[in-house]
């Protein structure tokens, strides 16, 4: 076995990636700033200072993760996988620290350890290391039997804390694996195709009904298409058919809070000073900041804390508010040149970890921004997602400079062969 070393020095940064983390970062710690800019408390336990010393910490993994051998990545998957998964046993049977009803926190004293955040690095290596050597089919059932057992245990002890958005990035993340590591967009609908049958036969309306419907038509198209074997046509099709009819089973397993997400989603003015009130008021927010927003520090909605939550999950309410549609424009804009940059990388190499890594890292940074924006305003149900560089939160900040780490790593020592 060969030693491990460091890469060499003289690579060439990419400066336009960092850049653009950098002004992500800034627009974050000004909004955090403006967000809680009415409180009083000291300067060193502000929500702002904290965060910029998140983001510093952060910088330096990110920094000497640049310098790290993928080799030595792929070596360290496995073992970062069976630690991420200790410490989700920590925190969900011994030590959590209970917050709002979940325990999902580890107190370090100086820092509250989120073991999920931790995870979500671990199992995006581990998969796309055994993707990568590994091809699924969906002509070969026991090529998914490894990565869903890779899968769900995380995914369990997630859902367990109970935390369903995170657990849903685990999700989201194995999808984007399947679909990069040999399955089609057809294999990848029918393989999540159960999960909207669940959603559209629990609805009432007679619209999801026919919705449901046209689903079932689809699926039988997909495997007409697909010619799988006899086995596999069965058991999609019957997975849909009994998923529909066992919706209430589904929605019965979800934890009192989430069922009530759920229907504040379809319904906010059912409870509008209850659990619709965190939409209603965020939805007001961004309405009231017009073109160019009210300024800096002057959100009637924020200061005066009529919203909820305004540093964390809220923070891209706080920007509608405060710096307008224009304003909001300015950091999708930046948000969607990081994404560019990010998957740039897979056009300079051949090695598939390397693309898994790239695009499970990206799917990451994706499936918050769509959650955390899509919720703000009323598109999709509240949850805990924050949005990256922007929501407070010392353990997803080291997250997402982590992952700033890796693509940068993979960048520096992926070249054409």
């Amino acid at each position: 076995m060969r030693p491990l070393k460091f890469v060499d020095s003289t690579l060439k940064f990419d400066w336009f990636f960092i850049l653009l983390v950098i002004a992500l970062m800034s627009c974050g710690l000004t909004l955090v700033y403006s967000a809680t800019i009415t409180e009083e408390i000291p300067f060193h336990q502000t929500f702002w200072f904290k965060q910029l010393l998140h983001f510093v910490g952060g910088s330096i993994l990110a920094v000497l993760l640049v310098f790290v051998r993928i080799e030595w990545l792929k070596r360290a998957a496995f073992p970062l996988y069976f630690v991420s998964l200790v410490l989700l046993c920590v925190v969900l049977f011994f030590a959590g620290d209970v917050v709002k009803g979940a325990g999902r926190w580890i107190d370090l004293g100086f820092f509250k350890l989120q073991p999920s955040e931790f995870a979500k690095i671990a199992y995006l290596l581990t998969i796309s290391f055994w993707l990568s050597k590994h091809h699924v089919s969906l002509y070969k059932i026991k090529t998914f039997v490894v990565p869903f057992i890779l899968f769900i245990v995380p995914f369990g002890l997630v859902l367990k804390q109970p935390d369903l958005s995170t657990a849903l990035v685990f999700t989201a993340v194995t999808f984007v694996g399947f679909f990069f590591a040999g399955l089609t967009l057809t294999d990848v609908f029918l393989i999540v195709s159960p999960v909207f049958s669940v959603l559209f036969s629990h609805s009432q309306a007679i619209g999801f009904e026919i919705l449901w419907g046209l689903l079932i038509c689809a699926v039988a198209f997909a495997l007409m298409r697909r010619r799988l074997p006899k086995f596999q046509t069965i058991f999609f099709l019957a997975a849909n058919i009994l998923a529909g009819y066992a919706s209430s089973m589904v929605w019965n397993m979800l934890e009192p809070h989430q069922q009530k997400r759920v229907n504040t989603f379809l319904d906010p003015m059912s409870d509008p000073m209850g659990d619709g009130y965190q939409v209603l008021q965020s939805i007001t927010a961004i309405g009231s900041g017009g073109l160019t927003g009210k300024g800096f520090g002057n959100g009637t909605q924020t200061n005066l804390a009529f919203l909820p939550e305004e540093h964390t999950d809220f923070i891209f309410s706080v920007l509608g508010e405060q710096f307008g549609f224009l304003g909001c424009v300015v950091v999708l804009v930046l948000f969607a040149l990081f994404l560019w940059r990010a998957t740039s990388v897979c056009k300079i190499t051949r090695d598939p970890f390397v693309t898994l890594v790239t695009m499970g890292a990206t799917t990451i940074f994706v499936f918050h921004m769509l959650v955390n924006i899509a919720m703000t305003i009323g598109l999709m149900p509240v949850t805990g997602l924050p949005l990256p560089f922007l929501s407070y939160g010392g353990s997803f900040a080291l997250t997402c400079m982590v992952l700033v780490g890796l693509l940068l790593c993979l960048r520096f020592q992926s070249r054409r062969r």
